[in-house]
């Protein structure tokens, strides 16, 4: 019943999320991201249901970069996608039929779906060490990517090397940053450090940052 219960939404935040992307357009070789999370009830048990639907994935063009789970809540699991054809992609998770996919599989929560337009590429992901994010919303991108430049140092000396910065289609000022760290007590400390909040109010961030640990 917890099941079902915490599904009853789902098809209303996944007609709300395209909704809001319905105006953008894909250009050139601009890339594509699609970010799907959510809790499940067993791992081991999801991941089977999951890898069985490969094939219907990969008809839409979505080939999946990593899927992890978070180190301070293994029942959440967070699977990026690279998009090819975001119609596609689009038309694939407002299928009903990924909701019965998702149920059968043990998903326990209603799925926070992103889609991203990279904004900078830095170096490859890699699966095999710890992945970070960092999400906020900005008052302005250019001016929080200068003072995020001039913060390099501060994250190299923390053990932090950044993948990929990603903008939200649905609000451009919701920003992702997405690294490798070194370890989860390196992390911990560069995200509670006092001087990133002291350069996160100077680059103009307006919310409260999220952050997940993922291995």
């Amino acid at each position: 019943m917890k099941t079902i219960k915490n599904f009853k939404n789902s098809v209303l935040v996944i007609t709300l999320t395209l909704i809001t992307i319905t105006g953008f357009a894909q250009k050139g070789n601009e890339k594509i991201y699609l970010s799907i999370s959510h809790e499940v009830a067993d791992y081991p048990s999801w991941k089977v249901g999951f890898d069985k639907d490969d094939p219907l994935r990969a008809e839409a063009g979505l080939s999946t970069v990593f899927v992890k789970r978070d180190i301070n809540n293994t029942s959440s699991v967070t699977v990026l996608f690279l998009v090819k054809d975001i119609d596609k992609a689009k038309a694939f998770i407002s299928d009903p039929r990924l909701k019965e996919v998702m149920i059968k599989a043990g998903v326990i929560s209603d799925p926070e779906i992103v889609f991203y337009k990279s904004a900078a590429e830095f170096k490859p992901i890699n699966t095999s060490e710890l992945i970070t994010t960092i999400t906020h919303t900005v008052k302005d991108f250019s001016a929080w990517k200068i003072v995020y430049d001039s913060a390099e140092e501060l994250r190299k000396n923390a053990g932090i090397h950044d993948n990929l910065i990603l903008r939200s289609l649905s609000d451009e000022n919701s920003v992702t940053v997405l690294g490798n760290s070194s370890s989860a007590a390196k992390f911990n400390a560069f995200v509670t450090n006092p001087d990133l909040k002291t350069a996160m109010d100077k680059a103009g961030v307006i919310s409260k940052p999220v952050v997940k640990e993922l291995l």
